[in-house]
């Protein structure tokens, strides 16, 4: 469908329609009360302005009298004309009215002062512009889906569904900024799966991959939700734990050195360990100063024998 064709078609159309003797245009709100007409309606209820807040049902009457009732087509259903005239008028009128989001659009052509031709391309045009905004509106949510597995896919390591490094340092110092804004406690873990080489070169790469997802799914299971776990590089992860002091880091590492330590994830009876640094936030203290000091406490950590934590 050429979009250019029918925009160009529809404001001929709108226009035409603004100085037609025959022909009602009107818009309404959601409570159906004019928020735009053209010439044949002011004129026709003898008015020098745009009847302008006017309900629908104040204007249009059933050729008996009775006020008009307007009611919404059923979605993927073209609304079907009434007969109905105008208030203190005689003629009568062949009505089309439908909702489409917030507004009502109206149009209505005297009976016997015209071939209809003019109604009859108008609903056309109506019914092409919906299935054009169905369409859009279709189009535009899968766009949004996709720009959103997108940035998922940008800010996520593949391997383990963990946050990537970058992702997570944009976070991490935005973390830092409102623990020194708000005078809040901020811990940081960083863990470092112990002889993940000699896992690697015994057991397999696919092994080592498994060692590092299983280490990925116990760290999101004992994490919050408010903090934020990362696969930072090779067999090492990071996680700033918002609103918690060194104390409390402390016993969230020990909770995770014991997990890993009882999983036997190799399936071979000898467990794969974790050595952890943990370290507080100071306030005033810089992102890469904290990262500093809790890469020294995994180094001590390491240093005294694995499979432990070092604060």
């Amino acid at each position: 469908m050429n979009l250019d064709y029918h925009d160009s078609w529809g404001n001929a159309l709108t226009i035409f329609l603004e100085h037609a003797e025959n022909v009602i245009m009107a818009r309404a709100d959601l409570d159906r009360r004019i928020v735009g007409c053209n010439l044949a309606l002011m004129r026709l209820l003898r008015k020098s302005d745009r009847p302008l807040g006017m309900k629908l049902e104040e204007i249009f009457r059933y050729p008996d009298g009775t006020e008009a009732v307007f009611a919404s087509p059923q979605s993927g259903t073209s609304p079907l004309p009434q007969i109905l005239k105008l208030r203190g008028g005689e003629d009568l009128y062949k009505v089309i009215s439908r909702l489409e989001g917030e507004e009502w659009t109206v149009l209505a052509e005297r009976i016997g002062g015209g071939d209809g031709m003019v109604m009859q391309a108008m609903s056309s045009l109506t019914n092409d512009l919906v299935n054009i905004g169905r369409d859009l509106a279709r189009r535009n949510r899968e766009l949004a889906e996709a720009r959103e597995r997108l940035e998922k896919i940008s800010r996520t390591d593949f391997l383990t569904g963990l946050a990537n490094r970058g992702y997570f340092m944009e976070r991490f110092q935005e973390a830092v900024f409102a623990a020194d804004q708000q005078g809040e406690p901020l811990s940081l873990l960083m863990a470092d799966l112990d002889h993940f080489k000699k896992v690697n070169d015994t057991f397999g790469h696919n092994a080592g991959d498994e060692v590092l997802k299983a280490c990925a799914a116990t760290l999101l299971r004992i994490c919050r939700s408010e903090d934020l776990a990362a696969r930072s590089g090779g067999e090492e992860f990071l996680i700033f734990l918002p609103n918690t002091t060194a104390e409390d880091a402390q016993r969230v590492a020990l909770r995770i050195c014991a997990v890993m330590r009882e999983a036997d994830v190799l399936g071979s009876g000898s467990p794969v360990t974790v050595s952890i640094g943990v370290a507080g936030h100071i306030r005033g203290e810089s992102p890469d100063d904290f990262l500093k000091r809790v890469d020294q406490a995994l180094y001590r950590a390491k240093e005294k024998g694995r499979n432990r934590i070092s604060l």
